[in-house]
């Protein structure tokens, strides 16, 4: 192997300040509960909202001595050199905090400072309306223009089942622990969530989980694969366009070095869940069988495999390896959480370099100004 390049998610974080606010108003209505009277208090401040809990400090550091002992022999003899290798994040705390402590695993005890030997590095971000490369459907107008707004489809099949299914819930909660005025059915949600972070956070499942039957917590769930597939995923056909600029750079930054124009031998990136998405849309894996809508069965709900909560988790990982053979012919395998994955249009996992761009297309070079409408 000759480069690698990753995409990486931030670690475990605290929540953000919509589902903080959504917490207080559970307090609130839970305070009477009898069932919840050791836990319904809300635990999240709001002035640490998306910041990196101290889990999350660890499962990115983790990843980082991870990929030292996985690609031992690509690490070997590798001195930190910010032209050889290069880190960059998103413009916030959570993405930041993550590089960092995933630089420290990666480079543990190879470093000049203090007694532990850490290694200072150098990682750069670009602002948030700029990023084209990690942050790009909020650098994209017509993104916000067609996708997240003036969007039929995701106006109304999350709504549809919610009035469908989450009111049903609502209805059984409100009935079982008599709740009145009766639960809103938005606030089914927001019990999925608290669950979600009491156990991230405080490894509980007695709490907030409790409330939700193994079919409850899987179909609150599916509202949220809704929402994912019809912003960031194949809910919408812009989306398979977004991530033209991230993989334009990396095509960029592999032929660079193999004519000897770079030096970087690792290009090391931390984002988000919808970045992975997004480029993993673009290359065209991991689609379902038939589209996500309100009005799939539970048993077509169960077999859902490839959505934003069922592919990528806190720390995942995208790998881009690169080889060169003895033969010269260039080679890519892409790995999702360390495990491989073929490419729709090649013959292996491993695959020919000129195959991949051949796939690409004209995502390679696209023009995203005036792809996102800007003059």
């Amino acid at each position: 192997m000759v480069q690698l390049h990753l995409v990486s998610r931030h670690a475990s974080r605290y929540p953000e300040p919509d589902r903080i606010n959504a917490f207080e108003k559970l307090e609130k209505i839970f305070a009477n509960v009898s069932v919840a009277k050791e836990w319904y208090k809300n635990p999240f401040p709001m002035r640490k909202n998306l910041q990196l809990i101290e889990r999350g400090e660890m499962e990115a550091y983790f990843d980082g001595l991870q990929c030292r002992k996985r690609y031992a022999k690509f690490w070997d003899g590798v001195e930190y050199d910010p032209e050889v290798i290069k880190f960059q994040s998103t413009e916030n705390s959570r993405t930041g905090a993550s590089m960092m402590a995933f630089s420290q695993g990666l480079f543990n005890g190879k470093g000049p400072l203090d007694t532990c030997k850490s290694q200072p590095i150098y990682y750069f971000n670009i602002p948030t309306q700029q990023d084209y490369i990690l942050r790009m459907h909020y650098a994209c107008r017509l993104f916000n223009e067609t996708v997240l707004t003036n969007n039929k489809l995701l106006d109304e099949q999350p709504y549809a089942y919610g009035n469908k299914t989450l009111k049903q819930i609502a209805k059984r909660l409100s009935e079982t622990y008599h709740i009145s005025p009766p639960l809103d059915p938005y606030l089914v949600t927001q019990i999925f969530n608290n669950c979600q972070f009491w156990f991230t956070v405080f490894n509980r499942t007695d709490a907030w989980c409790s409330l939700l039957s193994p079919k409850e917590l899987l179909l609150t769930r599916y509202y949220y694969d809704l929402l994912s597939y019809y912003q960031y995923s194949y809910g919408h056909p812009f989306n398979t366009r977004l991530a033209c600029r991230y993989l334009t750079q990396l095509v960029d930054g592999v032929e660079n070095y193999l004519n000897g124009n770079s030096s970087m031998i690792a290009d090391l990136k931390n984002s988000h869940s919808f970045t992975l998405v997004l480029i993993l849309i673009e290359l065209g894996v991991f689609k379902d069988k038939f589209p996500l809508t309100a009005d799939l069965t539970f048993e077509q709900i169960k077999s859902v495999k490839y959505t934003e909560y069922t592919l990528i988790n806190w720390s995942s990982t995208l790998y881009f390896e690169i080889y060169k053979c003895s033969d010269d012919r260039v080679l890519v395998r892409v790995l999702l959480d360390f495990k491989p994955f073929l490419l729709p249009g090649c013959d292996s996992e491993y695959c020919e370099w000129d195959k991949f761009k051949e796939i690409l297309g004209d995502n390679i070079g696209c023009d995203f100004e005036k792809m996102c409408d800007y003059p």
